[in-house]
Parts: structure tokens; sequence; C-alpha cells
């Protein structure tokens, strides 16, 4: 029972006050049938409320409604003769509540019954005698305006319950529609979609059945989808759009309403029952990609303007949710290709020094691109000639194209002419796609050529032939995989040019160490072979200039002296290629010791002594007292200082050379400074060479071998230091060198342990 039907029945027990009051002010032809009356009317009133009572979810039916409303009108009716003899009004305000009651049900039609029959009442009184208190003039005249007022109110309550079902019925729909456009959101399968959106607009425009068709394209045919209480075997037949609602909706691009056959363009939907077809279009990217049909039994109506606006804002839910679907499966499509293009370029890397790299390229396209034919073709002439040198197809015969292919040619030709990528879904009527009748027998209907470019260099053309249009996810994955594999290509020719040199300069090495070698021996035998007859000529010098032989003259002795003089320096030469051979050679050896650096220094600076003051240079040496010892080779040490000390004499004209011992750190630290010509920049890594000289030694002015720096370094370097110079050419240059310790100093000596 609604709440209006409660409250009725709780009115009429209220309304029982009324005559029992007014039989208490007005006269009355009987109290006894007024209160009988009221009883009466308190009975049957009884009946719904105690069933209310008893269960709460019981309704009021529409004819228990009218039973009651009849009954309230004929006890009325009596109290109105009861109180027949009474001038007053009062007792047609019962009339007036019943009204009331009537116009609240029933609308229009309880205003006008009720009217009637309170006419009709007054009427039947005046006729058959009653005493009432108006005559049949004044009912007649009374009874049009009330008649009018009661029809009037009935049609205001109609028209007003009309609206608030209206609004009420809007807002569930549109809470509906709202809880519908939500579960869109998000939503990934496709037939619960277009099943959802369906019923959805069945629900809004009460409808019977619906029905949604799509298209791939603007010009492709429309195929059936899904649909509600039609035959399942529809779902995937296709449609042809003409007279009926698929075809007035595409062609009109908006909402259409259909009250005749046919109703829709499918053969198989011709016994669909309907009287009524609504269809609007599902636009995406500015194209009719689809249409939603929904189909009524009740007589055609004018949809309103919301119930439009609805179906319309649906058919752009759905549209907006097709473009989301597809945007998920391009990505997730696009996310799948990409993976498999990793996949391809790591197989790719694994096979990159290898021989079959390219046959893993071609096997890559046909396997996760899914392509139909895959090939690679390299640039190997100065001519661009292109040569086929992987291949992969899935067609009956792949592309009749010869190879060698002169550049220019076919579209693969094309492609490395122009250097730019060649793409096309219709290679038939292609400019630059040569036409063969392959594409048609084979059914190929797209090509990609691109060109495998690395800074500008020509390597090839990587093509590709398909069955499918390319789209442009996949163009750009091919393009992808055609800079990896340019760069791929480019490696592996890098890789294998560095091989063929790599193994012609281990051969040339090879050739060289031998030939070192030989000269190593070479020079060591003819050292061994030089210096002994120098050796003779040495001593029997020496024997001369000491008199052995008898007195020389003055003459006689200087030529001896330049004899001994010229053989010494032969002897160093001699002396210093044995060292650079055995240093090249690696047979040299240190033969380590506890070195006391200040005592070797001075042996040295007492060595070289003469030769500076033939020169007229000064000769100092500063040890610091906390040097100590080194632990090293010291016939080898004692080499470097005098090859150093010579050079300084021998480079310096006028002014000084110093030799300074000191620590740095672990290392003893010796270093040569000299006011000679100094070492130009150029010179400074050169000299350290074996042969090679300074701009001086080469003038001819200073002679020399230019091996001995090249033996200080050796022997440094073996010692486990290092050598440098710091020069100012014009003012002199600077030669220290390094060596570890690696021994305590005195100053340092641990005490005994306890």
């Amino acid at each position: 029972m609604t709440a209006l039907d409660r409250q009725l029945v709780y009115l009429r027990f209220g309304a029982l006050l009324v005559p029992l009051g007014m039989a208490a002010v007005l006269p009355v032809h009987s109290v006894i049938a007024v209160v009988a009356l009221c009883g009466v009317m308190g009975l049957y009133n009884a009946i719904p409320a105690l069933m209310v009572q008893a269960n709460p979810a019981w309704r009021l039916s529409p004819r228990a409604a009218l039973l009651l409303l009849a009954l309230d009108h004929v006890v009325v009716s009596g109290w109105i003769v009861l109180f027949s003899g009474s001038s007053s009004q009062l007792p047609f305000l019962l009339y007036a509540l019943v009204a009331a009651e009537a116009i609240f049900r029933f609308e229009l039609w309880g205003g006008i019954g009720t009217s009637i029959y309170f006419v009709c009442g007054l009427l039947l009184f005046q006729l058959i005698g009653l005493d009432v208190a108006v005559s049949v003039r004044d009912t007649l005249l009374r009874a049009v305006p009330t008649v009018a007022g009661f029809t009037t109110l009935g049609a205001a309550v109609r028209a007003m319950n009309h609206e608030i079902r209206g609004t009420r019925r809007r807002l569930m729909q549109t809470e509906q529609l709202r809880q519908v456009l939500s579960e869109l959101v998000g939503e990934l399968d496709l037939s619960r979609i277009l099943h959802t959106v369906i019923r959805c607009g069945m629900e809004l425009l009460q409808m019977e059945r619906g029905v949604v068709a799509l298209r791939e394209a603007e010009d492709a045919p429309l195929t059936i989808r899904a649909v509600v209480r039609m035959s399942a075997a529809l779902t995937g037949t296709t449609a042809t759009p003409e007279r009926g609602v698929f075809g007035r909706v595409l062609q009109d691009r908006r909402t259409v309403a259909i009250d005749r056959p046919p109703w829709f363009d499918h053969p198989g939907m011709a016994q669909v029952p309907a009287a009524m077809v609504v269809g609007t279009p599902v636009v995406v990217d500015n194209t009719v990609r689809g249409v939603l049909c929904l189909a009524g039994d009740e007589p055609y109506r004018q949809l309103t303007r919301w119930e439009q606006e609805a179906l319309e804002l649906l058919g752009q839910q759905l549209a907006a949710a097709l473009r989301n679907l597809r945007l998920f499966e391009e990505a997730e499509q696009r996310a799948r290709r990409l993976a498999l293009l990793n996949h391809s370029i790591d197989r790719m890397n694994q096979k990159l020094f290898e021989p079959e790299l390219l046959d893993s390229m071609a096997v890559a396209l046909i396997e996760y691109l899914d392509v139909t034919v895959a090939q690679l073709w390299l640039s190997e002439s100065p001519d661009g000639t292109l040569w086929r040198r992987a291949s992969q197809h899935r067609t009956t015969l792949p592309p009749p194209l010869p190879s060698p292919l002169p550049r220019g040619e076919s579209e693969i030709g094309q492609v490395a002419e122009l250097r730019v990528p060649i793409v096309t879904n219709d290679p038939l009527h292609h400019r630059q796609v040569t036409p063969n009748p392959w594409f048609e027998d084979e059914g190929i209907r797209a090509f990609a050529g691109f060109p495998l470019l690395v800074q500008d260099q020509m390597l090839g053309v990587l093509a590709v032939y398909h069955r499918r249009p390319l789209d442009r996810n996949t163009v750009e994955l091919l393009m992808l995989f055609a800079q990896h594999a340019a760069t791929a290509i480019q490696e592996a020719n890098l890789f294998h040019l560095s091989t063929e040199q790599t193994g012609r300069l281990e051969a040339i090495n090879a050739e060289l160490n031998r030939a070192n070698q030989h000269k190593a021996e070479f020079l060591a035998n003819m050292s061994h072979e030089l210096r002994t007859p120098l050796n003779s000529i040495l001593g029997f010098s020496q024997l001369l200039l000491e008199g052995d032989g008898g007195a020389l003259g003055d003459e006689q002795r200087q030529d001896v002296e330049i004899i001994a003089q010229n053989g010494r320096h032969l002897l160093a030469l001699i002396n210093d290629l044995l060292d650079i051979s055995k240093l090249e050679a690696g047979k040299a050896q240190l033969h380590r010791g506890e070195v006391d650096v200040a005592e070797l220094v001075n042996e040295c600076v007492e060595a070289i002594g003469s030769l500076a003051r033939t020169k007229k240079i000064q000769l100092s040496s500063d040890i610091r007292p906390d040097i100590g010892r080194v632990y090293g080779d010291r016939p080898k040490i004692k080499q470097i200082l005098l090859n150093l000390l010579g050079n300084a004499i021998k480079f310096t004209d006028t002014g000084s050379v110093s030799l300074r011992v000191e620590r740095q750190g672990a290392d003893v630290r010796i270093s040569v400074q000299d006011t000679g010509i100094g070492v130009p920049p150029e010179d400074r890594e050169r000299i350290f060479e074996s042969f090679q000289q300074g701009r001086s030694g080469q003038s001819g002015k200073y002679q020399g071998t230019g091996l001995g720096l090249a033996i200080c370094r050796r022997l440094v370097e073996m010692h486990g230091g290092r050598i440098w110079v710091e020069s100012t050419p014009g003012r002199g240059s600077t030669f220290a060198f390094t060596i570890p310790q690696r021994a305590f100093p005195e100053a340092l000596a641990l005490p005994p342990a306890a």
C-alpha cells in the first residue's frame, strides 16, 4: 500500500466526525441512521487498515480503490438525504471530500465521474420528491460550474501527476544512464560494452529489443556485433544500408525514428516484430562507425527532447568506449610488437659476429613482425649495385627480382637511389614500384622499403612485402628495425674488417719481431766481433804511449792519442748498441742489492769531473742527508747517472751542471740540471726513443747515436721508476728520474726488539 492509500484510509476515519458534528447542530431526519452510516463507513474502511497491519507490503488495487470510492459516494448520498430538511450547505461539504479523493486517485476521470454523480444525485433527489433546499433550476445552474471546476481540477492533478511521474522516471533513467556510463569507463570487453549500451537504451526509451552494427572504415560494410532479444544467429552477419534504419542513419548522420517497414537493412531481421524503430549514429573521429538501433512494440510516438538527447549521449559514450578500446588494443599491440622487436634485436646482437646475421634478420621480420616477405639487399660495389644476401617468404614464390640489381631499378633500387623509405598500401599504382604480375598472384597489398644508412653511408635496403595493409605502428617498428639492422651490419662489417686487419697486423708484428730478433742477434754478434780487435787496438795504443815500443816523437804521440781516443769512442758506441739490443730483446737483467746513493753519486761526479773542467763548466752535487740506500742494480744506476751527466756537459757550452738527490715519498728522486741549449717541447718525448735525437743533434754540431736516453729510460723502468725532462729552450734542461727506495734509510733505523 502506498503512502497516499494509507493517508486516504486514515482521512476517511477522520471524516466520520463531520456527519456526527452536523447531526449535533443541524436538523436531521434520523440520528440513528447517521450513526449507522458512520458505522458502515468505518467497517469497510477497517478492512484495508487491517490488511496493512497484517502485511505492510499489501497494495490497494485500482478495483478495490474504485469500490471504496463508490461506497463513499453512496454513504455521502445517504447523509445528504438525512440532512435534506436543513437549508445549510454543510452536507454538500462531504461531496467535496469525496470529489477530492476521486480527483487525487483517478485524476481527470475521477473529477468528471464525481461531478456527474453529484449533479445526477441532486436531480434524482428533486425527481423523487425529497425536500431538498435546492431547486432543479438551481441544480442545473450549479451543475455546469461544478462539473467544470471538478473537471479542471482533475485535469490539473492529472497533468501534475504525469509531470511528477515523468520527472521521477527521467531521474531514474538519468541515474541509470550515469551508472551505465561509469561502467563503460575502463571496460575493455567489446561484447559487454555493446550489450550494456543496448539494454540501457531499451530502459531509457521503453523499447523491447535492440541491435548494434559497426564497421571498420567509412566505406566498409556494416556488421551486426550485438543483439538483445533477437536471434543470436544475427551476430557477425553483414547488413547492407538502404532504406531501413541503418541506411537512413548513415545518410543523415543523426537520430532517426521510423514508423513503417522496412525496419532494418538486413534480410534476417525482416521478421523482427516492431511498431517503431529508433536509430542513432556512433561517430568516431568524425566518421560514422556504427548504428545503435532500438525497436518497440508500442505504436509510434514522437521522442521527447530528453529521450533524444539521452539516446544521442548513449551513442557518443559508445563511440568514446570504442575509441578507448581501439587505443588500448593499439597500445597493447604496439607493446607486444616492441617486445618482439626487442627480442629480435637481442637475437640479432647474439648473431652479430656470425655468418648467419642477415638470415636471422629476415627470419625475425617473418616471425615477430608477421610480414609476408622479408629481404635484405647489400651494396657491395662502388657503383651501388645491390646483392640479395638474405630472403624469407611465406608466398608460393619469392619476388622475381634479379641479383645483382642495379641501383635505381625496381622498387628496391629506387629506395637505394633516393635514400628515403618507400611505403605504400597500393603497390600496383605507386609510381616508384615496378608493376609485376607477382603482386596479384600472391595477393600482395603493401610494400615497404627502408635504406640501411649509417652516417650517410648506404649499406643496402631492407624490403618488406605484405598481404595486408601496413598501419602506422607497423611502419614505425619496421623503421626502428631497419635502423638497428643498419647499425648491426655496420658493426659486423667493422668487426670482420678489424679481424682481417688484426690478422695482418699480427703477421706484420711477427715478422717485425723476427726481424728485430735477427737485428739484436746481429748487433750482439757484431759487437762481440768488433770489440775483440778494438780492444787489441786500444791495448797496443796504450803500450805505445807507455813507451814499450821505444820513445815516441811528439807527432807520433799525438797520432797514437788520437787513435786511442777514437777507439774509446768507438767502444762506447759498441757498448751502447750491445746494451740496447739486450734491452730490446729482453735479455738484460738486474742484479739488485743495497746501493749507497751518496757514494755512487760522488763517484760519478768525480769520474765526469775532468770533462767538465776541460769545458770550464762548474759541476756540483746536492745530496740530502736522509737519502741512505736504495735497492737496485749499482752498475745500471751508475750507467744512468753517467749518461745524464755526460749529456748535460755535452750540450752545455758555458754555465753549470748540478746533480740533486732527494726523497719523494717512497722513491728517490735524482735530477741533473744544466744551463745548456734546452729541449724543444716537440722533442721531449721523442728523445727517449731509440736512435732518436733532438734538433741540435740532427744539425751535426753535437754527435751521438741517439741511444743514451733510450737506454736510461729502459733501465729506469726496469727498476720500477720513471724518467722525464723539464726544459726551456735556450735556458737549460732538467732530466729527472725516480727509483723506488725499498730500503730503510739510516736515519729511520729501527731499534732492536725488546
